[in-house]
């Protein structure tokens, strides 16, 4: 899988304050937490999600040309654009294009539903996701994409309340953990019998933050005989 790369800058941080006027920059950078006690895990998916919610902030239109593509167009090429240094505090990060692709999601499924509860119009919608979307063979990248969505829409029918509070609570807090937990005998009754699947809390939670946006395709049920 194809990794995305980016270097923090110190040109492009002065440039930020400058047009702001102020030595905080506006919106907020990615930086890796100090927080105590924290896993080397933990602040990488902290520090994605700030990267996501500074990208949402500053890239508006690329995120909302991405939201125009079926889950099975979102390629390295589509989220590359979006590997931004601006975003980034200090130092470098390097991460699959499925990192980014989920964090914009959940960061998304968290604002349009702060958005409602607010109830302020949200303009970004996007296109559902359909499980009967056949896997090619040759890309590698979308099927093992397009196999994680599955797997996440078949938690969210399970059990839509945890997949929902993994998402909404802040990212590697104990409030998320719980959920995560809560939602653990739900993974694995998605899986086919007698499989095993190992998956990071920042894969998960991206898929499921995805599903939960996006929406699904209504499944075409059979026409009964009394119909025909």
């Amino acid at each position: 899988m194809v990794g995305l790369s980016i270097a923090s800058g110190a040109i492009a941080q002065k440039q930020t304050e400058a047009d702001t006027g102020t030595n905080i920059p506006i919106p907020r950078r990615a930086r890796l937490p100090e927080t105590p006690g924290l896993s080397a895990a933990d602040r990488g998916r902290i520090a994605m999600a700030e990267f996501a919610r500074c990208t949402v902030d500053r890239q508006s239109g690329r995120v909302a040309r991405l939201l125009t593509l079926p889950a099975e167009d979102v390629n390295t090429s589509a989220l590359a654009p979006m590997a931004d240094s601006e975003c980034l505090a200090s130092g470098m990060m390097r991460f699959k294009p499925m990192l980014l692709r989920g964090a914009l999601f959940v960061e998304l499924y968290r604002r349009r539903s702060e958005a409602g509860i607010r109830k302020v119009a949200w303009q970004l919608p996007a296109v559902p996701f359909d499980a009967n979307t056949q896997a090619t063979t040759v890309d590698g990248d979308r099927n093992i994409q397009m196999g994680l969505l599955v797997l996440a829409q078949c938690v969210v029918e399970h059990d839509p309340v945890d997949a929902k509070a993994v998402v909404m609570a802040r990212t590697a807090s104990p409030a998320q953990n719980a959920a995560f937990a809560a939602l653990a005998p739900n993974i694995s009754q998605c899986l086919p019998s007698g499989q095993k699947l190992t998956l990071g809390k920042i894969i998960l939670e991206g898929a499921l933050g995805e599903v939960l946006y996006r929406g699904v395709v209504p499944p075409v049920r059979p026409a009964s005989q009394e119909s025909k």
